[in-house]
């Protein structure tokens, strides 16, 4: 069904067109490497070198006011330590822009996408399919004023691990002031409420029998975002971010202790199970007209809705897990516009304090990367 629809959109899309639109034919192609000394963020502090390649590939119609994309993106990533974490994702993907007001400077923006993600050995039992779909709309009231709200869906379907299959609802408001000519504040509200694809009871040791379906979500966030950011001189600005991540509803799933020693991505460290503040600082630095440097420093506090905390032989010791996490990121990047390539290098240096002794770790990471995009 979500198919259907998707091809539905695109030919809709490709209709609005009229006969000055430009056709183009894009690719792009990312290398990276990098060595992380603490790949599972645990205190197992297990290393691995990670080489990822990313492609990206389709075509892009644009007249005067409007523009869409077909492409595919696809990505592997190989684990030289760690073969069985090897993965790879594929996914085809549309973007339609369409530009309102008497200068064009409203922008309407819809696109959608299906992916489906294919791991090894043990790891097979993360195989998923995504589908996913979003609008957004910008308008500028006056030139120091700019708004822009918006609705994201996203639907993941496990093959094994049915249970955590679910269906995400994200509706935004984002408003930008330019207070003084250096100096912009904005505000971001998101709600986003996340539905399980079957209701089951939880308690410690993981999964209990499913109980019965229910129209409620299962967890519901309010994020509140406030960013100021501030021009130093024509070549360095500074930014200070604030979010707070409240939980209205608290249902959230975590997998068993069995599958527990990853809790770096979206399936182990899912944002709606846990709330609190982050704050980061970010300075840029324009080195030359094609290099460009950032160093971020931040602190996230997380206290998890329904997760206890254990000791490290399996005692239960508090009945939620809080965490604080320290980083610094930096990275810097170099445009090499004439050869039609870019270079970017990356350092993360991570500390998480935890009261479960298991996430009491210490992380840095080292990275690469070369893009190479080609037009035709």
């Amino acid at each position: 069904m979500e198919k259907r629809i998707l091809a539905l959109v695109i030919f809709i899309s490709l209709a609005v067109f009229n006969q000055k639109t430009f056709a183009q034919l894009e690719v792009k192609t990312i290398l990276s490497s990098m060595y992380d000394d603490n790949v599972n963020n645990n205190l197992l502090k297990l290393n691995s070198n990670i080489s990822s390649l990313n492609l990206m590939a389709g075509y892009k119609w644009e007249n005067d006011n409007a523009g869409l994309r077909l492409f595919y993106d696809g990505s592997f990533s190989y684990y030289a330590s760690m073969l069985e974490r090897s993965y790879h994702f594929h996914s085809a993907n549309m973007e339609y822009t369409r530009l309102f007001g008497e200068e064009n400077q409203n922008i309407f923006n819809a696109g959608g996408s299906y992916g489906t993600g294919i791991n090894r050995e043990e790891y097979s039992i993360f195989n998923h399919d995504l589908y996913s779909a979003y609008v957004n709309y910008k308008y500028f009231p006056a030139n120091w004023f700019i708004n822009k709200f918006g609705y994201s869906f996203r639907s993941m379907n496990f093959s094994t691990l049915s249970d955590l299959s679910y269906t995400e609802h994200v509706l935004f408001v984002h408003t930008a002031f330019a207070i003084t000519e250096a100096t912009t504040l904005i505000f971001q509200t998101d709600l986003g409420s996340k539905f399980y694809s079957s209701s089951i009871v939880s308690n410690n040791d993981g999964f209990m029998p499913k109980g019965k379906n229910s129209l409620m979500p299962a967890v519901s966030q309010l994020t509140e975002t406030i960013k100021v950011g501030q021009k130093i001189n024509d070549v360095t600005g500074l930014s200070l971010t604030s979010k707070y991540q409240w939980n209205i509803r608290k249902e959230a799933r975590y997998l068993s202790s069995d599958y527990g020693l990853i809790s770096d991505d979206e399936l182990f460290d899912d944002h709606y199970g846990n709330e609190g503040l982050h704050t980061n600082i970010m300075l840029t630095r324009i080195i030359s007209e094609s290099v460009t440097a950032k160093l971020t420093m931040g602190i996230q506090n997380k206290l998890y809705s329904t997760l206890p905390a254990y000791d490290l032989i399996g005692n239960m010791i508090a009945d939620q897990r809080v965490d604080k996490k320290s980083y610094l990121n930096f990275q810097i990047q170099k445009n090499f516009e004439t050869l039609g390539f870019s270079v970017k290098a990356a350092a993360d240096i991570i500390y998480n304090k935890s009261n479960d002794s298991f996430y009491n770790y210490h992380n840095n990471a080292f990275m690469l990367e070369v893009e190479v995009p080609l037009l035709f």
